[in-house]
């Protein structure tokens, strides 16, 4: 078996250089700093990617190994090493059907297995009211039921790893607690509850906020509204949407000073059609969207947005850019930390690790990934990456 060597500095500023048999690391040596040298970083990680290419995870059915393999080679290629397959609303039956399609190749695939850590159950249990709902079909949401909830864990090999639910809803605050006496992370979103009841939930042991200041109503009032609430507890952590389309720079830079780096995650909120070309199209469980030249994507003829069309690397550019965090810091929020608060290890540059990195540069305010290592195989950098969009 031959073995595969890569040269760059870390995060931390050490220059290494990285052999790689197989799917391991097998040594690790530090080198002479060297000029232009590839940076050399943990994966990113994804927390809330419904999917890329014309796939919708909560759609997946016999199909499914070839479409996964699609995708993953998308996430790959675009630096992303870790992911949270999400499933935005949907009929029960088409979700049962997804998870167990999941389920099964993940569990005949430990490279998809690695990358898919688990599933994201975002839709059905948010808020019917207009607005709130952002552009999911109020026909498939409905009040929490942890029958039917864990019946599709188990059917997913105990894979949810993150359930999303509005507080405020009957029953909610009891399925809070179950979903986290049972292991499973809890996330506030497409919701609009009060203080109190925001805070129940996180004496519950609700711990995050899904695309915090998105899916919410365009017109809301200034105070009753619930964007004080989850900056004001500190037991909440942010999920932020960095496409650049979702959240205004001094909303990200506001939400950081509040609760401090390792309390901000960035999410990718892809949608099933992110990587495709500008038009219409249509969404399972979803409104009709459009994707524009821009890569804006929206719910059509509204303005409420209906997920992105970018993966996590954007969320990079935009912390650096527009933000104003230098690159370690911008790259942590995009890995690191959303791993830490999942509980999640990464693998690390050391000899036995899982040889998954990527290698990187960050000049010009752009993100250029060179090469990203998935188990050991080498995947060329994406022809789209962060590039804008054209018919």
């Amino acid at each position: 078996m031959s073995s595969r060597s890569y040269k760059g500095v870390t995060l931390a500023g050490e220059y290494l250089e990285v052999t790689v048999r197989g799917n391991k690391i097998d040594a690790v040596k530090s080198i002479a700093p060297v000029t232009g040298l590839p940076y050399l970083l943990p994966p990113l990680v994804d927390l809330q990617h419904n999917g890329a290419l014309g796939l919708a995870y909560n759609n997946l059915n016999g199909d499914a190994p070839a479409q996964l393999h699609d995708v993953a080679e998308h996430l790959i290629r675009n630096g992303v090493g870790r992911v949270l397959a999400t499933f935005p609303t949907a009929p029960h039956e088409t979700m049962r059907t997804a998870t167990t399609a999941l389920a099964a190749t993940l569990d005949a695939d430990p490279r998809l297995d690695a990358l898919f850590f688990g599933i994201f159950h975002e839709g059905v249990y948010i808020s019917p009211k207009p607005g709130w709902r952002g552009g999911h079909k109020p026909r498939y949401i409905e009040p929490p039921n942890w029958q039917k909830f864990q019946l599709l864990n188990e059917l997913s090999g105990n894979r949810i790893k993150l359930v999303n639910i509005a507080p405020e809803e009957p029953g909610a605050l009891g399925f809070i607690e179950k979903a986290v006496n049972s292991g499973i992370k809890v996330a506030l979103g497409h919701c609009c509850p009060d203080t109190a009841t925001i805070n129940a939930a996180v004496e519950r042991g609700a711990s995050m906020v899904t695309h915090f200041a998105n899916g919410a109503a365009p017109m809301i009032h200034r105070f009753q509204n619930p964007f004080w609430g989850f900056l004001d507890n500190p037991n909440l952590a942010l999920g932020l949407v960095g496409d650049g389309f979702h959240l205004p720079p001094e909303v990200v830079r506001t939400a950081l000073k509040i609760k401090g780096q390792e309390r901000c995650f960035m999410v990718s909120d892809a949608n099933m059609y992110s990587g495709c070309r500008p038009g219409l199209y249509h969404r399972l469980g979803g409104c009709d969207c459009v994707i524009e030249p821009n890569g804006f994507i929206h719910v059509s003829n509204q303005e409420i947005l209906a997920g992105a069309w970018f993966q996590n690397n954007r969320s990079v550019e935009f912390l650096v850019n527009d933000v104003g965090l230098n690159f370690p810091e911008a790259w942590r929020m995009c890995s690191a930390t959303p791993a830490s608060l999942m509980g999640l290890s990464l693998p690390e540059f050391r000899k036995g690790e899982e040889a998954t990195f990527v290698l990187a540069r960050f000049e010009h305010g752009q993100l250029d990934i060179e090469q990203s290592v998935f188990h050991g195989k080498d995947h060329a950098r994406s022809d789209i990456v962060n590039q804008a969009l054209s018919a």
